[in-house]
């Protein structure tokens, strides 16, 4: 089983992968993982900064080495070697200290992330081009996250989501194991395939989303350009004739089961924000948005009974921060906002309880 979202790391934990990395990146084994390097890299600003805080280091060690005082004439050349190592030596220390406990440190997170490339190379042979090592992104809970990729595609994960990318000589394949992806892809000669539950979706140049659902019914939807989309009735089976959507379609599919093919609805073309946790709303349940708004939280958000969940709301909502989105809701449909220790609830007046907070409706 895939290993979930990585939590995210303490101070001391980023430190020893940045120092990892920097280890790697000056060996042998640099250019076979470039792509799992700038991978890391990109993942978030503090991954540049700790890398770069190691990177100087060693420089300041490398600057002093040289301002060290010159040799002597008539010393034995075997000892002024020496003597103009020590500066270094010692100035470096806490470094070579600090990559000495990374490799020991980051060592069971090599061996996880190696498991992990070890699992996903069947699924990416499978796909058709040859078999390279695969490299996973991931998001966590709460967080949506861009990143380009060393072909300069764009990729945006929704929260939750995994994501396994293998970019070879003849095409690109990518296999989405769960969540929500957006993907704008660059215009190139090598095909684009991404591969969800029993369906592949080839692009060239085009912007679209694929989404696998908790019940693993997949939905490609196309905001932009042209994709195919490719499926097996049942697996070990032929694939059915390629689907070619146009924007503003989608189509959803279960494994053996048909596909359904259907055009957005403009309500539904609001969905396009999401990457910036943005949601537009035409007349839905307040349940249903709740629904969504508690894939983003650590704090859910509840409505108190089925007539608060049964209100219908319309409007473009933040769905990413659940305590505003609360507090909005509550303005808004005149409701009373609870908070205790384990939920936000929407209520129609406060409920009673030693650690409740209630927030009325002005």
């Amino acid at each position: 089983m895939m290993e979930e979202a990585e939590t995210p790391r303490s101070h001391g934990q980023l430190r020893d992968e940045a120092a990892d990395w920097f280890t790697l990146m000056r060996g042998p084994e640099a250019e076979n993982r470039r792509l799992e390097f700038e991978a890391w890299l990109a993942r978030d600003a503090v991954h540049r900064l700790a890398y770069n805080r190691i990177a100087e280091t060693f420089s300041l060690g490398k600057f002093l080495n040289e301002g060290s005082e010159p040799e002597k004439a008539d010393q034995p050349k075997s000892q002024s070697r020496s003597r103009r190592r020590m500066p270094f030596a010692f100035i470096g220390a806490g470094l070579v200290g600090l990559i000495a406990l990374a490799a020991v440190g980051a060592h069971q997170w090599r061996e996880n992330l190696h498991s992990d490339q070890r699992m996903a190379s069947p699924e990416m042979a499978s796909a058709g081009g040859p078999a390279t090592q695969a490299l996973k992104l991931a998001t966590n809970i709460g967080e949506i996250h861009s990143f380009k990729l060393a072909d300069g595609s764009t990729v945006t994960l929704d929260t939750g989501s995994l994501l396994l990318i293998s970019l070879g000589s003849t095409r690109r394949d990518l296999h989405l194991v769960r969540g929500h992806a957006r993907f704008e892809v660059a215009h190139e000669a090598r095909p684009f395939v991404v591969s969800a539950g029993t369906g592949t979706v080839t692009a060239r140049g085009t912007i679209f989303d694929v989404a696998v659902a908790d019940d693993r019914r997949v939905e490609v939807r196309l905001i932009r350009g042209a994709v195919d989309v490719e499926l097996a009735i049942a697996r070990g089976q032929s694939t059915v004739s390629p689907v070619r959507l146009t924007p503003g379609q989608r189509i959803s599919f279960l494994e053996g089961g048909m596909p359904q093919l259907t055009q957005a609805s403009n309500a539904e073309n609001g969905d396009a924000q999401w990457p910036d946790g943005l949601r537009d709303y035409d007349n839905v349940r307040l349940g249903d948005l709740i629904a969504d708004a508690n894939r983003y939280a650590t704090l859910p958000l509840v409505a108190s009974s089925n007539d608060v969940n049964d209100i219908r709301v319309s409007g473009t909502f933040r769905v990413t921060d659940t305590r505003h989105l609360a507090q909005n809701l509550a303005g808004l449909l005149g409701l009373t906002l609870v908070t205790s220790p384990d939920t936000l609830s929407l209520a129609r007046s406060c409920q009673a309880g030693p650690q409740n907070i209630c927030q009325p409706h002005s």
